[in-house]
């Protein structure tokens, strides 16, 4: 593990004003910065044990303060407090390269394809249920949720997005 940045791949903005950053590709950390850039806290250590990761790729950040880092490689979502303390974790996944929190309070995570399934937007609840499983042709790298509800599915190797609209 190292200081920022070493290919950092997503920052969100948490509810006191801070930004958080996954620093995934060639390390494998958390960090944690006040409003005004100042660095705060790091966290974060290879490996497979809980609050270790192997390539943190996005984060969701809850309305309570809480979170929820795509652990990629470790093909799971790891739940932590603000201060980077490890709450819980959600396994049963290929790996998450996205991870986003609709307006709905549904988690929307853009799952990579592994061992011959295919890739996938999955669809769970707060508590880490799953809710739905919506397959997509091609490798998804980025997802997000509009107001509507209609998924969006960003595609590396074809180089566009894909939607999905939400039937009412």
């Amino acid at each position: 593990p190292g200081g920022p940045f070493n290919q950092p791949t997503e920052m969100m903005p948490h509810p006191n004003g801070d930004l958080y950053v996954t620093d995934g590709y060639k390390n494998c950390r958390v960090h944690r910065f006040s409003r005004d850039g100042q660095l705060k806290q790091s966290w974060g250590t290879p490996g497979k044990k809980l609050g270790e990761f192997h390539l943190p790729h996005s984060l969701a950040i809850d309305p309570e303060g809480r979170l929820y880092v795509a652990d990629r490689t470790n093909q799971r979502v790891q739940i932590f407090t603000e201060d980077g303390q490890f709450i819980d974790q959600w396994t049963d996944m290929q790996g998450p390269d996205d991870i986003t929190l609709g307006k709905d309070g549904l988690f929307y995570i853009a799952e990579q394809d592994k061992g011959g399934h295919p890739p996938y937007i999955c669809i769970r609840d707060k508590q880490g249920k799953v809710q739905a499983r919506i397959e997509c042709p091609r490798h998804i790298h980025g997802s997000g949720v509009d107001s509507r509800g209609d998924m969006y599915a960003g595609l590396t190797v074809d180089r566009h997005v894909d939607k999905f609209v939400r039937v009412r």
